[in-house]
């Protein structure tokens, strides 16, 4: 005989937006408490569940918040829930074939629940304890961010993780083909590039690895078809002397906090000493200038399996609608310390992706995420200061390759002494003559993950420009750059 139940469907409101409201401490928001009284695979007796949603699925089913152990083949996949009711909390019966007691009696589609009922799926199921926290303890808020987060990830995201996932994967195949690419276009590069250094350190002659490079590429390292000044067979460690003329404009960047804001509740993380470390710089025009997932890191990669990140929960909040907001530090090695503001920065979105995924599996839901991609990893905002960085957009369109070019920034965060604040030189090569996707490929890449947002530099006569911004690394040794002729302020 088929039991009376009540249809229910399951809500972005109730599960997403309850969670985020939860891990951002909302005022007054209250949680309950599943205890399990019998053991199984799943869960020991006595075990303690927080349960920090609106909508709470209780069955065999892998989406269910409160999942039950296989072996009790009388439960049914999703087989009740307990659902927020104003201030309380009800228990709504969903099984077609099974029942469900609370205090041993059957309900019959819905009943309100009280602080210590106990509830049993079917006749000789599992018995749950409905437990209702007192006084400060019955607040959300009482429970540590890290835990909430963890939460948020097992009960918030558990039913669309499969519809999260396509999404992710989607964006990630989309930027990965483009990294292949230039994977590829590089890997040769960098086996000769490899040959005529070896045999520069050999003949210790300068001249004689520009004369390769001008036989074999077509181009030498200032970007000319042909050697005019003999300026241009100085050594590397020449070439980072005369970088230090610009060294004062370029900056150590870290970001200190995230600030994110939904249905009225705004709540900051500060990152401590987790804060991701960049470069920035000012340049003639007077326009600092970064990648732009230096400052809005939530735009390009996030793990949805590591919810205690607080990127991941600023992309969350973004494709739920919300605001977002991030503080920036930026500090020169003469002392010079700026405070921006992710929302001070112009971000070029137009060639963002939005991803539309419905998950059909049992519960309609649709989701809309926008992906940044490399080719607008690039921000600005303009400053009462000018520099000796001048950007030279022809020449970043026209680099030949094999062309060298100089880079400045923190690779090793502070340079390796915070109180000693100094950017690092380093180098790469262009795999590739002009721009290769919209974008200077390199290899023999040296910078790391700190380098992000830094200048790089071509020299053209005698004179050094501004040709790109530091984007990513490829693998160990290739690299993407953002040419300037990108962007447009």
């Amino acid at each position: 005989m088929s039991e009376k139940t009540t249809q229910f469907r399951r809500t972005v409101s109730g599960t997403l937006n309850s969670g985020m409201r939860s891990v951002f401490g909302s005022e007054g928001r209250r949680y309950f408490i599943i205890e399990h009284k019998d053991d199984s695979s799943l869960h020991s007796r006595g075990e303690q569940q927080k349960l920090i949603v609106d909508e709470v699925f209780i069955g065999r089913d892998s989406k269910c918040q409160v999942r039950i152990d296989e072996k009790f083949g009388t439960v049914s996949r999703e087989h009740a829930m307990i659902v927020k009711a104003g201030d309380d909390w009800k228990l709504i019966h969903r099984s077609q074939t099974n029942q469900t007691y609370v205090n041993g009696q059957q309900v019959q589609g819905e009943r309100m629940l009280q602080n210590g009922d106990e509830i049993q799926l079917s006749a000789n199921g599992p018995r749950l304890g409905f437990i209702v926290p007192q006084g400060e303890q019955s607040l959300v808020k009482s429970i540590g961010l890290t835990a909430r987060l963890n939460l948020f990830r097992q009960q918030a995201l558990r039913p669309y993780k499969t519809a999260l996932a396509i999404i992710s994967a989607v964006a990630l195949l989309a930027i990965g083909g483009l990294i292949a690419w230039n994977i590829i276009a590089g890997r040769n590069y960098e086996k000769k590039f490899a040959q005529l250094i070896h045999e520069m350190s050999l003949k210790k002659d300068t001249t004689i690895y520009q004369e390769k490079l001008i036989y074999r590429y077509g181009g030498n390292r200032s970007g000319q078809n042909n050697v005019t000044s003999t300026t241009n067979t100085l050594s590397e460690g020449d070439i980072a002397g005369e970088l230090v003329a610009f060294e004062d404009a370029v900056f150590f960047v870290r970001m200190t906090d995230i600030t994110v804001s939904l249905e009225g509740q705004t709540t900051q993380f500060p990152l401590g000493d987790a804060a991701p470390c960049a470069t920035g710089f000012i340049n003639s025009d007077g326009y600092f200038i970064t990648a732009r997932h230096v400052i809005e890191p939530w735009a390009y990669f996030y793990d949805l399996d590591d919810i205690s990140d607080p990127f991941t929960a600023a992309a969350i909040v973004a494709y739920l609608g919300g605001t977002i907001d991030a503080t920036i530090v930026a500090e020169s090695k003469n002392g010079d310390r700026r405070t921006y503001h992710y929302t001070d920065f112009t971000v070029t979105k137009d060639r963002d992706k939005e991803v539309d995924i419905t998950a059909t599996d049992n519960n309609s839901m649709n989701l809309k995420i926008r992906k940044a991609f490399s080719s607008n990893d690039y921000a600005f905002l303009k400053t009462n200061t000018k520099s000796n960085l001048v950007m030279n957009k022809q020449l970043a369109t026209n680099l030949p390759a094999g062309t060298q070019l100089d880079i400045l920034g923190f690779p090793y965060s502070m340079g390796g002494d915070k109180n000693n604040i100094r950017p690092q030189y380093t180098f790469a090569h262009t795999s590739n003559s002009g721009l290769y996707h919209g974008q200077i490929a390199v290899t023999g890449f040296n910078a790391e993950n700190g380098n992000s947002g830094g200048p790089v530099f071509c020299k053209e006569g005698d004179k050094y420009y501004v040709v790109g911004v530091v984007s990513s690394s490829l693998g160990n040794h290739g690299g993407i750059i953002v040419p300037v002729s990108s962007i447009n302020y």
